[in-house]
């Protein structure tokens, strides 16, 4: 920095030392100033500091003294100019840099208002919310963009399940592979099974799934000894028919001829003589579509086949009042065809008793008090 025209530099060396005017009679012409007694205070802290007196100079010599005062020169004024890094040049005076604020840079200096520093804040605030509200965003998509794909897969793997069933249920009802090429009939001894299979043979080459059990049903009931049937698929070309043929009860003396009869009435089979096992019945008293006939049918179907081989005739005309007629002469009051199975063990053990000889009737009509005769 430059120096202002008309500044000299201050002389090497400390500064002379000023002396003070000598008076006549080689004393100072300085007066002692008063002492200014202050009274005691009762406290010791109350006491007021003790100033330095001030030195009064009269009026008279202070002019005179004034002027044969030497003048002192003024000192050079440091060089405050930096470089460019901030700092102060090498053997610069006026102290500690570091306290100086003219030795600081301009960027360590400044200061900033308050309302700029607030305004700031709230701009990173705002960007720190606004990163976190599009981190969510980002966040929340992809849980819905991940719930959605996985509602889709679901659906898809529904529908591709779907179509899957439909087609193979599709082929297996259609295809040639499960074509109906053996009919098999199970159960038969009466009826003549190759009878049964041969009327079945329109069914063939049908897949087991179209077979027209209808049309079964149709041909089935064409054999009279035939009570009832079941059928089953066995894959890959297999049709099972299993039946149940009617059971004789009775049989029915008819023109020099005997027919087997079952429970309902329908004849199984006709023989020259009388079928050993089965009971006779007399259908002039007991006709076969009356209701004596069901009753009477019913008792023998509860009988044991040791008990039934023991029964040669059986006579309903009433359903209440159905009598067997044993080989042996005696005969069973029987009465209603309810608690038939109850009945039958009780005629049993009366007649393996030896205690109870010449018995020619047993009644039964009231099971909890049969009587003999």
């Amino acid at each position: 920095m430059k120096r202002p025209p008309g500044v000299t530099p201050p002389p090497a060396g400390p500064p002379p030392a000023e002396t003070p005017p000598a008076s006549n009679d080689g004393r100072s012409t300085r007066r002692r100033p008063p002492v200014v007694r202050r009274p005691k205070r009762e406290n010791a802290s109350d006491v007021d500091a003790i100033t330095e007196p001030i030195p009064v100079i009269p009026s008279a010599t202070s002019a005179a003294t004034i002027t044969e005062k030497p003048l002192r020169d003024l000192p050079a004024l440091p060089d405050v100019s930096t470089d460019p890094l901030g700092e102060a040049p090498a053997g610069s005076g006026g102290g500690d840099g570091d306290d100086d604020p003219a030795s600081k840079p301009w960027w360590l200096t400044r200061r900033t208002d308050p309302t700029v520093e607030s305004a700031h804040e709230a701009q990173k605030n705002l960007a720190h919310a606004e990163r976190r509200r599009r981190r969510y965003e980002r966040a929340e998509a992809r849980r819905f963009t991940q719930g959605t794909r996985t509602r889709r897969r679901k659906y898809l793997i529904a529908l591709a399940g779907t179509v899957a069933l439909v087609l193979l249920v599709v082929l297996t009802a259609y295809s040639p592979l499960l074509a109906v090429r053996t009919i098999t009939v199970e159960g038969a001894s009466r009826v003549d099974a190759a009878a049964v299979s041969a009327a079945l043979d329109d069914q063939l080459g049908r897949p087991l799934t179209l077979v027209d059990f209808g049309e079964v049903k149709r041909t089935l009931e064409t054999f009279p000894l035939i009570q009832s049937y079941v059928t089953e698929a066995r894959p890959p070309d297999t049709l099972v028919v299993r039946i149940v043929e009617r059971r004789p009860v009775v049989t029915v003396a008819v023109d020099g001829a005997f027919t087997l009869v079952d429970a309902a009435g329908v004849v199984v089979e006709t023989t020259p003589e009388r079928a050993a096992g089965y009971p006779i019945i007399d259908t002039a008293a007991t006709p076969v579509d009356s209701p004596g006939f069901a009753a009477a049918s019913s008792v023998l179907l509860a009988l044991t086949p040791e008990f039934l081989a023991q029964v040669d005739s059986v006579s309903a005309p009433t359903p209440d009042s159905v009598t067997l007629a044993l080989t042996s002469g005696q005969r069973v009051v029987w009465g209603s065809a309810e608690d038939s199975a109850l009945k039958a063990r009780i005629v049993a053990s009366m007649i393996s008793n030896p205690g109870i000889p010449n018995v020619t009737e047993y009644d039964v009509s009231s099971p909890e008090a049969p009587i003999t005769h």
